[in-house]
């Protein structure tokens, strides 16, 4: 029995569940992210029922070879479903051993077309063999929130990944050169290094545009001393990296200067400070602080990071109002910035890793000094 499904079987006697039930429709759609990490399965279909005793997956005739391949080892015997869905839902019950038993559904993972279709499809069965569906929220959220080795390898391969593909990018760089086109040689150097592709569309912004924290590229060209925002990923084996630099070309002026070291110095507070049991809140203010001490509180609107994982933005969120508590083995980003409508932005953005009670930084794309080389 896998770790993966023994943690969960413990969450589900917790919360007095039979089993639960991750119906994921689509392969960057909902569900996905939970259905893989438990099973392994990482086609675009499937519905997976975990109980106390059994794990089932149930597959159309697209995915039984790559299911049988990618569950084998995992205690996951996979269903081969065929017909309509009123069919194969009673065999993945009764396989399951959940026919008449509570079983959650997980409201992340499942659209409410495909809930209300899940419940017509219960309602076909006999009456005894119903199961009764309860809402069952972030039960495999919590469990992913704390990556195993196998999961800090591989986010570790996705981090080196985009790391040396922005290395490849930041050297070519040059006045002129288009947000779209940095942008499609990101995505291209990512797969050259052994990449499936980015994790996310690149956010590439020069100039006044790199106020906004989420612009898209356009095909307007770098100015000298103007800021430029690169915010990119690579996905590596289902894993995802997240990596933000922010550059000039040309001498910088006296304006980026102070902006950027004080998004640098917020950065380092916030990988300096956070530690196990510690508020996800009181690790967002180790950098809000020094941001809001040099006189720019107002322009870091959102929050310090996020988790990492199968999914871009997962557990836990560093945020002001966040209640999660930081623990030993969590990975997330620290990603402090100043946004000036009318001039540009900043933002520095690492990954990290909660190690031996501290903060070890997986991130190592080179970051911008004022000696005219990145170090």
């Amino acid at each position: 029995m896998s770790a993966r499904l023994a943690g969960l079987r413990a969450l589900l006697e917790r919360e007095g569940l039979d089993g639960l039930l991750i119906a994921a429709p689509g392969e960057e759609g909902p569900g996905w992210a939970s259905r893989a990490y438990l099973s392994g399965f990482t086609g675009s279909a499937g519905v997976l029922l975990v109980t106390r005793d059994a794990a089932v997956l149930a597959v159309d005739s697209r995915y039984w070879e790559q299911a049988d391949v990618e569950t084998a080892g995992r205690g996951v015997a996979v269903l081969r479903a065929q017909g309509p869905r009123s069919g194969w839902l009673r065999e993945l019950v009764g396989n399951a051993g959940a026919a008449g038993k509570r079983i959650g559904v997980a409201p992340r993972d499942l659209t409410y077309a495909g809930f209300l279709a899940l419940e017509a499809a219960v309602a076909e069965m006999p009456a005894g063999d119903r199961p009764e569906l309860v809402p069952a929220a972030g039960l495999v959220e919590e469990l992913r929130r704390v990556k195993d080795a196998e999961e800090l390898a591989l986010l570790e391969e996705a981090i080196r990944i985009s790391d040396r593909a922005f290395e490849r990018l930041a050297r070519e760089l040059a006045p002129g050169m288009t947000e779209l086109e940095a942008a499609d040689r990101f995505e291209r150097y990512v797969r050259e290094e052994g990449g499936s592709g980015v994790s996310f569309p690149s956010i590439v912004a020069g100039g006044p545009w790199s106020a906004l924290p989420h612009a898209q590229p356009r095909a307007e060209g770098f100015a000298p001393g103007a800021p430029i925002v690169i915010d990119v990923g690579a996905r590596f084996r289902g894993y995802c990296s997240d990596l933000t630099r922010t550059v000039v070309l040309g001498e910088p002026g006296a304006r980026f200067r102070e902006v950027y070291e004080v998004v640098r110095a917020a950065q380092l507070a916030a990988i300096e400070g956070v530690e196990p049991g510690m508020r996800a809140s009181d690790a967002h203010e180790l950098a809000h602080a020094v941001i809001r001490a040099a006189g720019y509180g107002e322009a870091f609107g959102h929050g310090l990071g996020h988790g990492v994982g199968l999914e871009i933005h997962e557990d836990p969120y560093l945020g002001p109002s966040s209640d999660h508590v930081l623990e030993a083995g969590m990975v997330f980003t620290i990603e402090p910035g100043i946004y000036l409508p009318g001039w540009g932005g900043v933002r520095i953005e690492d990954i990290v890793v909660l190690e031996d009670g501290k903060a070890r930084v997986l991130s190592h794309a080179p970051k911008l000094t004022f000696e005219g080389s990145d170090a």
